[in-house]
């Protein structure tokens, strides 16, 4: 018989005499609690002892409160786990043992990369046990693995800062070329450009009046292109990928998950050859048609675009095949056809309905962009409302689909103590970031940044009254955090409990919403196959099964549980600063001027010591609607249609006419001596074609 492999089990990495410095400066200098604060989460640190001081000290941060010796022991003490850190004395030893403070970024570092490398052997641990159960559908597993192992990066690559000197000399910049270098690049394109040739410093899209506006498509950007079904988007899209390809020889990769491959390739023939899709369908063509669609063919064959019809991809799928294709290809642009029909990685705690799932879409693909330094255009298919609306014309606010808050709504500046409302912040000349509270990945209260607030337009408010005294003002589909994730105000009921900002005053802060039994507790305990009383007697709880059902529990409590069954998830909600305020109230108040705000990374604010949440729309570089107004009104203005450019974050906004010929899936440029946009002959039209 072969003997068998045995494996080498090591210990897990970590670095105890790290963690005790990094709590030491913390303790000892203001400096450093502000960085390691701002750098670690509490499960960066390995021993549950340095986690709970940690935790500690990370709340007297957010809440501007100094943190020493006295104080933090004073915490726990209040908290009842004085004694599991070890005392007051292994506190003060913790203060002596801190070395300089000016170190405090290497002695964070290796504490996070210790960090990183456990997250690896744990993610390796699932990966294996989920490959050894020898499923029939490999495809999930899959999913699941880059799902793991995306997350471990995502944190992994999260940076301090840059230097002016590495940004100038190329060295972290995303081009990677010196600022003198490109500098010098943009004049000559500049100075070779003809007097009436638009300047584009990016891919152009071919359509002259949009390359004025966009100045291209740039490198990182991401691109929302929007509109009601039937106005031609997909169309528009493949237009620009064609005159990528075709006219500037740039490689482009097509993820369709609504179209097939031939399907897409049937309407570029068409677009190419400016041959009638139902001619060719039928065969019904004549000679000069027929030559037409061969020369096409022949000119398409030897560029590149790449066509990814899969149905059904997960973003996490998507991202791992957009890596390759630029690694083999050298991509230069992507498309996806469309964003709702794409499936978010794999649900958890904060991420279990489909609101959120696009926020995360949208999230992942900005940060693709911006890992393969080229433009993404995105396809996102717009809501019924735009039909209720006079004109039907489409509006930034419609891709908000998070909802709007009122305009007293109060934020506060954590920097300075300052207080603004939502509106003061929008009605600014410059949009200067301030920094903000909001929930990260740790389920925890840190300091976010505030980009910009802006005005959303008008809607139906409601009043959200809470059991703390807390109010707000906001449209019925602005999401709110609970146990089960973010859901709209229109989906929140009176007893519901929803996170909140937590204050020292408020005892009952310490208790975990009952909910989280059934939710959480019970699927951990009976996927170990624990019985009520072997947890009950574990965890030492006072209240006897299935009483404690009903109850809500206590926080110290909770985070025995959350322990003794090892499950993140639970251990993340043991360890939040949030505080699970009941619903009491909703009442409507009237049409009101609303706003809303772009955060960067989290995506979510506190608002009226309120966790809210915002849109898809921060996420994009650029946002485009496409308008057909003739699909409301076929006498008016055939054949015109409108791209407007509703956000820019590096230039213009406006509107663009373009010519639309349905019947061979074609964008033009309008020319303003044809205003009502009828198309030239096929003849002349093909003229300009030259494969």
């Amino acid at each position: 018989m072969a003997d068998k492999k045995t494996k080498i089990v090591k210990s897990a990495p970590y670095s105890k005499e790290s963690e005790m410095m990094v709590l030491g400066c913390m303790l000892t200098s203001v400096n450093a609690l502000n960085i390691a604060s701002d750098a670690l989460g509490e499960l960066d640190f390995y021993f549950i002892e340095h986690q709970i001081i940690f935790k500690s000290l990370k709340e007297a941060y957010l809440q501007d409160k100094p943190a020493d010796i006295h104080l933090v022991a004073e915490d726990l003490k209040k908290k009842e786990l004085l004694e599991k850190v070890g005392n007051v004395a292994y506190i003060t030893t913790l203060a002596q043992y801190a070395g300089t403070s000016a170190y405090i970024e290497e002695y964070v570092k290796i504490v996070r990369e210790k960090s990183i490398l456990r997250q690896l052997i744990q993610a390796a641990e699932q990966i294996e046990k989920n490959a050894l159960e020898e499923q029939i559908d490999v495809g999930p597993l899959l999913d699941e693995a880059q799902a793991l192992l995306y997350n471990i990066s995502q944190t992994a690559s999260s940076k301090q800062g840059i230097t002016l000197r590495d940004l100038l000399s190329g060295h972290k910049a995303e081009s990677k070329m010196p600022y003198l270098k490109q500098l010098e690049q943009k004049q000559e394109l500049f100075y070779s450009k003809g007097e009436n040739e638009p300047l584009v410093t990016g891919l152009p899209t071919h359509f002259v009046d949009l390359d004025k506006l966009l100045n291209g498509l740039n490198p990182s950007n991401l691109v929302i292109l929007a509109a009601r079904p039937s106005m031609g988007k997909t169309a528009f899209a493949i237009n620009i990928a064609e005159n990528a390809a075709f006219k500037s020889k740039a490689p482009v990769a097509v993820f369709s998950l609504e179209m097939t491959a031939e399907e897409l390739l049937h309407r570029m023939i068409c677009s190419q050859a400016e041959v009638e899709s139902d001619k060719i369908r039928l065969g019904s063509l004549n000679g000069m048609e027929y030559q037409r669609i061969v020369a096409s063919v022949n000119h398409m064959k030897s560029h590149q675009i790449i066509i990814d019809d899969q149905p059904g991809l997960k973003i996490t799928d998507l991202r791992a095949r957009a890596r390759r294709l630029k690694e083999i290809y050298d991509v230069k642009l992507i498309v996806i056809d469309y964003m709702q029909l794409l499936s978010g990685p794999k649900a958890s705690y904060n991420s279990d309905n489909r609101q959120n799932e696009i926020s995360e879409i949208s999230r992942m693909l900005k940060n693709l962009a911006r890992e393969l330094n080229i433009p993404i255009i995105c396809l996102s298919q717009l809501s019924r409302k735009v039909e209720e609306r006079a004109g039907h014309r489409p509006m930034l606010s419609d891709l908000r689909e998070s909802g709007c808050l009122g305009a007293l709504t109060k934020i506060k500046d954590i920097e300075n103590g300052k207080v603004y409302t939502i509106q003061e912040l929008s009605e600014r000349a410059v949009q200067t970031p301030i920094y903000i509270l909001g929930v990260d990945e740790h389920l925890n209260l840190s300091k976010q940044k505030l980009v910009k607030a802006f005005y959303s337009g008008e809607k139906m408010v409601f009043q959200l009254k809470l059991k703390s005294g807390k109010t707000i003002d906001a449209s019925a589909n602005h999401p709110f955090l609970n146990l089960s994730g973010w859901v709209c105000l229109e989906n929140l009921k009176v007893g519901d409990r929803i996170a909140t900002q937590i204050e020292a005053s408020r005892h009952h802060a310490d208790y975990i919403p009952k909910e989280a039994w059934q939710k959480f507790i019970e699927p951990a305990r009976k996927s170990l196959f624990f019985t009520p009383e072997e947890l009950i007697e574990a965890c030492q709880l006072k209240e006897p099964y299935p009483h404690c059902l009903d109850q809500d529990i206590k926080k110290s409590d909770f985070k025995k549980i959350a322990y003794f069954l090892n499950d993140q998830n639970l251990q993340l909600l043991a360890d939040s600063n949030l505080y699970w305020d009941e619903v009491i109230a909703i009442d409507p108040i009237s049409m009101q001027k609303v706003y809303d705000a772009t955060i960067e990374n989290v995506h979510n604010f506190v608002a009226n010591g309120i966790v809210v949440h915002n849109s898809i729309e921060q996420d994009a570089d650029i946002v485009m609607f496409l308008f057909r107004p003739e699909y409301y009104n076929p006498s008016h203005k055939p054949g015109l249609a409108e791209v407007i450019v509703a956000k820019n974050r590096h230039g213009k906004v406006g509107n663009v006419q373009l010519t639309y010929r349905k019947s061979i899936a074609q964008f033009q440029n309008h020319t303003h001596s044809n205003p009502e946009g009828e198309p030239p002959s096929q003849d002349s039209a093909f003229m300009a074609f030259s494969p």
